[in-house]
């Protein structure tokens, strides 16, 4: 997999959270950008925090991978989680100017969450595909 192509996922995953977490309104259904059932599902109360977390598992999977692509070592593979959960505290930050907006430590939590999942699947994953080459 091109290296570019991994760096233009990982662009577009943080741009995609940004734009998210700074949209006006909390309810993504008024944006009419995802799908009707994906957005009925974030908007529900008890899946505020959780939908966060979705984003950044994924962030998680595709920086795990440019991490075993390029053979980055240990100490790597934290600076990049660290570095994900910078994009989440960012993106929890820049709320604060939005009126109908609010910080929540629990989205930089369940974000963090999401991030070290992503990455340890694919750290678990890579490892296996390269002790079987």
């Amino acid at each position: 997999m091109p290296r570019f192509f991994l760096y233009g996922l990982i662009a577009a995953g943080i741009s995609l959270v940004f734009f998210f977490s700074w949209i006006p309104q909390p309810r993504l259904e008024l944006t009419a950008l995802l799908p009707d059932w994906l957005s009925r599902w974030a908007d529900q109360d008890e899946n505020m925090n959780l939908r966060t977390a979705i984003p950044l598992l994924f962030l998680g999977l595709v920086t795990g991978i440019w991490l075993v692509v390029t053979r980055q070592p240990l100490r790597s593979w934290g600076i990049a989680w660290l570095g994900l959960v910078g994009v989440v505290g960012l993106a929890e930050a820049g709320q604060l100017l939005q009126p109908l907006r609010h910080f929540d430590w629990g989205d930089i939590g369940w974000g963090a969450a999401g991030s070290a999942a992503g990455l340890l699947v694919e750290g678990s994953f890579g490892r296996l595909l390269v002790t079987h080459r």
